[in-house]
């Protein structure tokens, strides 16, 4: 029996072939180049953002080491601090997360509110003449000791009166 034959193809044939063969791998070359023109910015745009949130959280301004003994800082249970908390950053529902943060710590917030105008500066306003008191609801919070302030005003019936500036997103309980 006979061998089939193969097939030759004319030499100007093979050269159209390996033509186009070029020609769809140069088309998939530049097809690879755009998906990575439009893919790199958009990892960049990504992980920019992420690298500095990282760079702000771990370096510019990280956590406070809640592993500090500061026995004197802390509320026992047969101490009741009352303190008010004022909004005074003009964002909705802040003074009542705030209360509720300083709930959870075993402070007791009667009441919380609106102010009048808006402050930039979180403070802590001693009362009663309590300088402790307020220190202590200062440091629950995050407010540096510079911003405890007194004034005192025996109507209010509590002893620290908490006003939540522009500046409440650096405070604890909003981390």
């Amino acid at each position: 029996m006979a061998e089939p034959s193969r097939r030759t193809y004319p030499p100007r044939l093979r050269e159209i072939q390996a033509q186009e063969e070029a020609e769809q791998q140069a088309t998939a070359e530049r097809r690879k180049r755009r998906r990575l023109r439009i893919i790199v910015p958009i990892l960049l745009l990504l992980l920019i953002p992420l690298g500095y949130g990282l760079l702000e959280r771990n370096v510019f301004r990280p956590k406070v080491d809640p592993t500090v003994d500061r026995r004197h800082m802390r509320v026992h249970a047969d101490e009741h601090i009352q303190i008010n908390v004022v909004n005074a950053c003009g964002a909705d529902g802040i003074a009542k997360k705030f209360s509720e943060f300083l709930r959870a710590r075993k402070f007791d917030v009667p009441e919380y509110g609106n102010a009048e105008e808006v402050r930039f500066q979180s403070m802590v306003i001693d009362r009663v003449g309590d300088s402790v008191s307020a220190q202590k609801v200062a440091y629950a919070l995050g407010i540096p000791s510079e911003r405890v302030v007194t004034e005192i005003d025996s109507s209010l019936y509590v002893r620290a009166t908490v006003v939540v500036g522009s500046d409440y997103t650096t405070l604890r309980p909003m981390q």
